[in-house]
């Protein structure tokens, strides 16, 4: 039956993209889909003081807006005017998981012309698959670089079929919306085209990497613009401040947390299904490209460990590279979705043992997984002890998988189109209706999460601090003492105790700040000109109330004597 839906697709282009497209809301309904949280808590406020310059007045943090380099939200403008961003990030986000399942069907498609390898990728992607450095393949909101995946996937077709000119206009135009990724991908090129130098055509890589320049070069007059430039120096001052505070994972390999040494592990995972899957490639040299993309990947990945154990390199940090593992997960479940096709083609399993694997690979949220039941089935084999049991394995896997991420709250399925609905949402929605555009406010500066948006997001008001803001050290160095004086201020003693754990920050930090007195909150007020206090009901002040719910309180802030 696989083996006739996967010619049917291949054989049926309109039957194929509403596959596509069904497995587009199926993917993000199961992935989940919030408006205003996780990185978006920085991207939203942004959009909306582009559009509103009045909002947010006194609130340093907005100035960063000119350092996120990309000209991703532009568009969305004229649509937050008109009262449809929520609406059209979904709709957008739906046709971008539509481009990506897309894409990776044409990669795996170029790679081994095998539609049995190109069903099992697109259905994988609709459940969540971790590398790393954790970065799931479908993310749970719109964001710059989920748009340019399908993109840099399509870019990376181009290349495989000699289309190089076109690959890296491509990737210099996607350039303008996500500059880490691009480059991650130019890296892969830029190797692939070193490690196959041929001096009769030196002038065609010259073309090429001028033609990414051209395309790519309004973000780099932006940056100049800014005073950003390239920027050489060292600042271990500013990785010690972001690797302690959230960002220790895109930085640091192996950390002390266990999500860490998970991250490490999947993506060791990564590198393994790649090399089963290259192995059994044809000797050709499209994937002879491939493994120098992969080739590529290790290279980042170790100037990317140089730059935080030895040098830190500000442009370096800037770059967050141990990102590019992304990519690995990618090129591993590529190539693992051959592995088991070829497998089973080759007749080494039979169709009770190809179902199983599929079905690992599929459901099982890293091909670690997939990998380690493989090698079990082959021990089942030669016992000859049938491997219907490992059904029972996979079911108790995914469904401990399941109430693990559900009860933690890491994973969070469905559509949230609007943001979602709590009393911490209420309390911003009760600030931007009652109070006016230049109220600075005092927030719990540690209620922010995968799935719960940052004051700013839905209050459209100031405060003096939020956590998130830790995120934001590499892109804008300067802004260090202003955000480590604020951090200070609103949570005294926290920075101090801060060792990396991103869990442990938040709490640590929502402890510090309700360690502040009646007449601490009093001094704040009068230091940051802030009018309001917002705290949790379990930690209430004798202040006036001004609005409250079963969460949290607002309080009116005596005037400055």
């Amino acid at each position: 039956m696989v083996k006739r839906v996967s010619q049917y697709l291949a054989s049926h282009s309109l039957s194929r993209h509403l596959l596509f497209l069904a497995l587009a809301f199926l993917a993000v309904a199961v992935n989940g889909y919030h408006f205003g949280t996780f990185d978006q808590v920085f991207h939203i406020p942004f959009l909306k003081k582009f559009v509103d310059p009045t909002l947010y007045p006194g609130d340093s943090f907005l100035s960063l807006r000119w350092y996120h380099f990309s000209f991703f939200w532009f568009p969305f403008i004229p649509l937050l005017k008109a009262g449809l961003l929520e609406i059209s990030l979904f709709i957008v986000h739906i046709l971008t998981v539509y481009g990506t399942i897309w894409m990776f069907w044409e990669l795996t498609n170029t790679l081994f012309q095998n539609n049995i390898a190109n069903l099992l990728i697109v259905l994988a992607l609709v459940i969540p698959h971790l590398g790393f450095p954790g970065f799931q393949i479908i993310e749970f909101s719109l964001l710059n670089r989920t748009f340019v995946l399908p993109f840099l996937l399509g870019s990376m077709v181009l290349y495989l079929n000699d289309k190089k000119w076109l690959a890296f206009l491509v990737l210099g135009l996607m350039f303008n919306l996500h500059v880490i990724y691009a480059i991650f991908v130019l890296c892969m090129f830029l190797l692939n085209e070193v490690l196959t130098f041929k001096w009769r055509a030196w002038w065609k890589p010259a073309l090429w990497v001028g033609i990414f320049v051209a395309a790519g070069s309004p973000v780099l007059i932006w940056r100049m613009q800014t005073g950003s430039g390239i920027d050489f120096s060292l600042r271990p001052e500013m990785l010690n401040l972001a690797t302690k505070g959230l960002l220790s994972t895109v930085y640091y390999p192996l950390t002390g947390s266990a999500y860490g040494l998970g991250n490490l592990v999947a993506g060791l995972g990564t590198v393994w299904a790649f090399m089963l899957g290259l192995r059994r490639a044809p000797k050709s040299d499209k994937h002879r490209t491939m493994r120098n993309f992969a080739l590529a990947v290790g290279v980042l990945i170790m100037v990317g460990l140089i730059a935080s154990y030895i040098l830190p390199v500000t442009i370096l940090l800037q770059m967050q590279i141990l990102r590019v593992g992304v990519f690995m997960l990618f090129f591993g479940m590529i190539y693992l979705t051959h592995f088991i096709s070829e497998a089973f083609t080759s007749g080494e399993i039979d169709r009770g043992r190809f179902l199983i694997l599929a079905l690992s690979f599929v459901l099982l949220f890293t091909p670690l997984l997939t990998i380690l039941i493989y090698y079990l089935d082959r021990w089942l084999a030669h016992k000859d002890i049938k491997p219907a049991w490992l059904l029972v394995l996979i079911t108790a896997i995914q469904t401990v998988t399941v109430i693990a991420g559900l009860a933690s709250q890491i994973w969070a399925p469905g559509y949230y189109i609007h943001g979602p609905q709590s009393d911490w949402r209420r309390v911003q929605d009760w600030a931007r209706v009652n109070t006016p555009q230049d109220a600075m406010f005092i927030s719990p500066p540690q209620i922010f999460g995968h799935y719960t948006p940052d004051w700013r997001v839905f209050s459209e008001r100031g405060t003096v601090f939020t956590t998130p803001e830790l995120m934001e050290i590499p892109f804008a160095p300067s802004f260090i003492p202003s955000i480590k004086e604020r951090l200070s201020a609103v949570a005294p003693g926290a920075l101090a105790q801060f060792d990396g754990d991103y869990i442990k920050t938040l709490e640590l930090t929502g402890k510090a700040y309700y360690t502040n007195s009646r007449e601490d909150f009093i001094k704040l007020a009068c230091e940051y000109q802030a009018d309001y206090l917002v705290v949790e009901s379990s930690h209430p002040y004798n202040f006036l109330t001004v609005y409250q719910n079963d969460g949290f309180f607002v309080y009116h802030l005596p005037d400055c004597q």
